[in-house]
């Protein structure tokens, strides 16, 4: 039997429930006011269309794309009596030739976007991860305590925690996420028959939640 969906700020993630259920974590991209004036008035202001470009790039990738880019694949490709080939495939978050050459073109655009943005999730988001827990509260609370100790160290590229928890943790200090841009949504399971497990299982297999297991 589940319960109605309940949403969980960073700051009162301790309100979780103390009971069973499967939870979502959600990020709310965030252009500050700091960040919108000063891209807006440096691509007025350039002189030439390629710096304009290059501000708009450099604002896309790093208030936005960087925070949702996926860890790289090791593909391997082998056919009988030719070369094998092993190396890493990076994910490709830039942004768009023609979206960044309409913002080039119309900068104040950025603020329509910006305030979207902001209300997107998460019926336009994907979830970060996806779980389940015998107690809600529990889970989260070590959620936030491994993210809140992560953020403290400097995270060296290509590490990894053999623990799906620190993994979360660890890319979300990783990608410099905001922890109070974090959000968090629960569902209590009362079934005691497993179902908890099934339905974060088909979750992570339809909703690809970023930071999680697929």
């Amino acid at each position: 039997m589940t319960n109605a969906i309940q949403k969980h700020l960073w700051a009162d993630l301790g309100n979780a429930p103390a009971a069973s259920g499967i939870y979502a974590w959600y990020y709310s991209p965030e252009i500050t006011d700091f960040d919108l004036e000063r891209t807006i008035e440096a691509v007025q202001s350039a002189t030439e269309r390629s710096e304009a470009e290059r501000v708009i790039r450099a604002v896309l990738d790093g208030r936005l794309f960087h925070y949702f880019e996926e860890e790289p694949y090791t593909a391997a490709i082998s056919g009988p009596l030719k070369p094998a080939y092993v190396g890493s495939l990076a994910h490709e978050t830039a942004a768009s030739a023609s979206l960044v050459s309409r913002l080039a073109s119309e900068p104040e655009r950025l603020r329509t976007i910006r305030d979207a943005l902001t209300l997107s999730a998460p019926m336009f988001s994907s979830p970060l991860y996806i779980g389940m827990a015998s107690v809600l509260r529990s889970r989260l609370a070590r959620h936030k305590e491994l993210i809140e100790r992560f953020r403290s160290i400097v995270p060296r590229d290509g590490h990894t925690s053999q623990s799906s928890d620190a993994g979360f943790a660890w890319q979300v200090a990783k990608r410099k996420i905001p922890p109070e841009r974090l959000l968090v949504f629960t569902c209590l399971i009362s079934s005691d028959d497993g179902a908890a497990v099934d339905i974060e299982n088909i979750l992570n297999r339809i909703c690809y939640p970023i930071l999680g297991r697929n």
